[in-house]
């Protein structure tokens, strides 16, 4: 497929690429459909996320993720010629992926972008018998909108994994005096975990990350910080870490 020269190349133009070529009866899914409904989850890098009916034996083909499985009617509505997933279906197709942190990630999104909720999902997958179906429901527990970035999702859900419960997106507040918002945090112990993305090489994003973890020591906050590096790595020198900071301040008393 070809497009005029200087024209934005988005997922949505992807897909409408992919939509020229596929059946009718193909239904975008996935991350496709969830950036189509606005939670950007895809670039124009990402493969197109699409379901085609067994009948037309789809080989595999560059830059689409295709897969076969059953649809029914009410779960798509028309686009340029092919099928929309419906949100609920795109969260189920996204819910039961291989990677459970980033699965319950990329639904983390849609729950932030006020798309769906959580009960909307465990309503839409109640009762159904699809492959994927129970570990769809299994991770459902574990969802949470209040992540701001995909990254930070899966730093909570790997935590979570390995018992430990920080709460998302909190406000530390001292005196009435607002100190800083931290990604994640054990207020009662005044720990926070912060994830360092790329953006934060950044000499101005720098240069405020270091003034808010100067405020947050001084108000009597350990701050763990946690790269990508940690999250695809190995996990557990940041578990050992945040185990310490907790039983530190859990043996001694601190105002």
């Amino acid at each position: 497929m070809y497009t005029i020269s200087g024209t934005p190349l988005t997922h949505e133009l992807k897909c409408l690429a992919a939509a020229m070529r596929l059946p009718p009866t193909a239904m975008l899914t996935g991350l496709s459909s969830a950036t189509l409904h606005g939670a950007a989850l895809a670039d124009f890098s990402t493969p197109v996320d699409v379901i085609v009916p067994r009948e037309y034996g789809m080989h595999r083909r560059q830059g689409l993720r295709c897969s076969a499985v059953r649809t029914y009617d009410f779960e798509h509505s028309p686009w340029h010629g092919i099928r929309l997933a419906g949100i609920e279906r795109t969260a189920f197709d996204l819910l039961k992926r291989r990677s459970m942190a980033l699965s319950i990630a990329h639904c983390d999104a849609l729950l932030h972008a006020n798309l769906i909720t959580a009960e909307g999902i465990a309503k839409f997958v109640s009762g159904r018998g699809d492959d994927g179906v129970v570990l769809a429901r299994q991770r459902i527990p574990y969802l949470d909108g209040r992540a701001e970035s995909i990254p930070e999702s899966v730093l909570r859900v790997e935590l979570n994994l390995r018992g430990l419960d920080p709460v998302p997106q909190f406000e530390v507040i001292i005196r009435r005096r607002f100190v800083a918002r931290v990604d994640l945090a054990f207020p009662a112990e005044r720990v926070a975990v912060e994830y360092d993305g790329h953006w934060h090489a950044d000499p101005d994003q720098f240069r405020q990350d270091e003034a808010r973890r100067k405020r947050l020591f001084e108000s009597g906050w350990i701050v763990i910080v946690v790269t990508n590096k940690h999250i695809q790595r190995s996990m557990e020198p940041v578990v050992e870490s945040i185990h310490e900071a907790l039983a530190r301040r859990r043996n001694h008393s601190f105002n």
